[in-house]
């Protein structure tokens, strides 16, 4: 449907409805199809009025002396904590997962091709140095974001935008023409790895910036990686009252244990991903409490299809027949989560519900690798404590391996090590992964030009025609078909298990407030509280 259709039958003229679009909560699609965000918020905990004052402590599981801060960038659960502090996407996701006009864009609108976008930008929103957003930053930044010496984790679902054709209209508008038609632009412009940072942040390397600025509810006072960070209150900040804390301080626990003592001794107000086996503890312990919330969030275990004995279709497959995905859901994560089925994103309306469930069977399994010559196998398992899953996952998964002969040698690293030189080298490994589109996520993981493709798919091109088809087709159902394809040839020959869909388990006080319950988690605590500015101290 093209801009002038759904004007006609929506019984608006088209300057209306894109007036609407713009400030109503609903979003122009490539093609002009119009869709509305979620209505209502789901049923919140217990609040208070929101009050201003106090240092807010959370402890992140992972982290490394490689941790890093960059506006665009991330890679450990800590660099996501750090990254939602500072710096704000053009549009946003809600807590049901749809997209909203309630960023840093008051308004974003393309032509009837979908291949030429038009952002224009709120007025008066100032960078934590006092400069006022415009133009020119949301030109550089879509210019650093697709920039391929610096290999940004938030410019792998922008390749279309051609960054030579940006054209600055005004103060706060600029103009992209794409290199192909692209209905993807709004969900990757919502990724909170897509924010917007000033001209001259950063040009050449990653988590360099001085100053380290954005237009975030807290500008960063101090930094030392491996251990934590400061972010102090932006006084300037464009939303009226937010944010509340005077102070945030992120700290790094890679242990479980540590970060869970710590928020039962008062040492921290939250933490993330709390252990399963612990949910109880922390629920049963005076002051602290357990919230959960419905993720697409996954921890696959990683095959890598051009190394041996992945190379081999048969090996592939036999290990994801070995896995017994509700016994890993049941042990991996208490109970904690959803089964899954080789394949991300449940949370897109185009999931291919329709494929059958994948089932644990080990004569197959072993029928498989006798014909590839890998009976009695034995493979290394690296994984790393960067998120709830991957380790319990990986030691599940290793002991039913044993039915089938394969010994899995489960090889569990700092993660200094795993993120390290060999990361995305690895024969085998673990990984975790937040809530995406399924567009979106084969952009960022599953394309040889994405920028953190652990299993080095796809094994021939058909795979990338199909993506490169489904970007640019604007009816819905046509991509969805096109869709259901890519996800069958991944279900079929891919290097992923995916075992399930974790609950997020966040740890908190219960001073403090501001948390709701139902939201679909794309971060932990309500996408860290979005920025910390949304959650307050009784």
């Amino acid at each position: 449907m093209d801009l002038d259709r759904a004007a006609a039958s929506s019984g608006l003229t088209r300057e209306e409805l894109l007036k609407r679009a713009a400030v109503g909560g609903a979003v122009i699609v490539a093609g002009g199809s119009l869709v509305r965000s979620a209505q209502g918020a789901p049923a919140g905990l217990a609040a208070s009025t929101p009050k201003r004052g106090g240092t807010f402590r959370i402890g992140v599981s992972g982290g490394s002396a490689k941790d890093f801060i960059d506006g665009q960038n991330i890679v450990t659960r800590p660099d996501q904590a750090r990254i939602v502090t500072g710096w704000e996407t053009l549009v946003v996701f809600d807590s049901q997962f749809k997209l909203k006009f309630d960023g840093l864009a008051e308004e974003i609108t393309p032509n009837k091709k979908g291949t030429v976008w038009t952002i224009r930008v709120r007025p008066g929103i100032e960078f934590h140095n006092g400069k006022t957003l415009g133009a020119a930053d949301v030109k550089y930044s879509l210019t650093r974001l697709v920039n391929k010496k610096l290999g940004l984790f938030g410019g792998a679902a922008l390749s279309s935008v051609d960054p030579k054709q940006i054209k600055i209209m005004d103060k706060r508008t600029i103009r992209a023409t794409l290199k192909k038609p692209d209905g993807t632009i709004l969900d990757a412009l919502g990724q909170y790895i897509a924010g917007i940072v000033p001209v001259g942040y950063s040009p050449t390397a990653v988590g360099k910036a001085n100053p380290n600025i954005g237009t975030g509810p807290y500008m960063l006072k101090s930094f030392t990686p491996g251990q934590q960070s400061v972010h102090v209150r932006n006084p300037n900040y464009w939303r009226t009252g937010q944010p509340y804390f005077d102070q945030v301080v992120i700290i790094d626990f890679p242990d479980d244990t540590a970060r869970v003592n710590a928020l039962l001794g008062g040492q921290i107000d939250a933490m993330t991903d709390v252990p399963p086996a612990q949910v109880a503890v922390v629920n049963g312990h005076s002051g602290t409490k357990v919230l959960e919330s419905p993720s697409a969030a996954w921890t696959p275990i990683c095959m890598r299809v051009d190394a041996a004995p992945f190379t081999d279709v048969r090996v592939r497959q036999a290990m994801r027949l070995i896995a017994n995905r509700p016994q890993m859901v049941a042990q991996a994560l208490s109970g904690h989560g959803k089964i899954g089925n080789d394949l991300y994103a449940p949370f897109d309306e185009s999931y291919a519900k329709s494929l059958p469930q994948r089932q644990q069977d080990i004569e197959k399994a072993k029928s498989l690798l006798k014909a590839a010559g890998q009976e009695n196998l034995t493979v290394d398992l690296q994984s790393t404590n960067g998120a709830l899953g991957m380790n319990e996952g990986a030691q599940v998964f290793a002991q039913q391996a044993k039915a089938a002969g394969v010994t899995v040698n489960v090889k569990i690293l700092d993660s200094g090590a795993f993120y390290g030189d060999q990361y995305l080298k690895w024969p085998m490994s673990t990984d975790f992964w937040g809530s995406r589109n399924y567009l979106s996520q084969v952009a960022a993981g599953s394309l040889p030009t994405a920028p953190y493709n652990e299993t080095h798919w796809p094994a021939d091109k058909k795979f990338i025609a199909l993506y490169n088809q489904a970007v640019v087709t604007t009816d819905r159902k046509k991509q969805a078909e096109i869709m259901f394809e890519m996800q069958k040839m991944e279900y079929d020959t891919g290097g992923y298990i995916i075992w399930g869909f974790s609950t997020l388990l966040d740890g908190y006080s219960s001073k403090v407030q501001g948390l709701k319950q139902g939201d679909k988690g794309v971060l932990p605590m309500n996408a860290f509280g979005h920025g910390y500015r949304t959650i307050w101290f009784a």
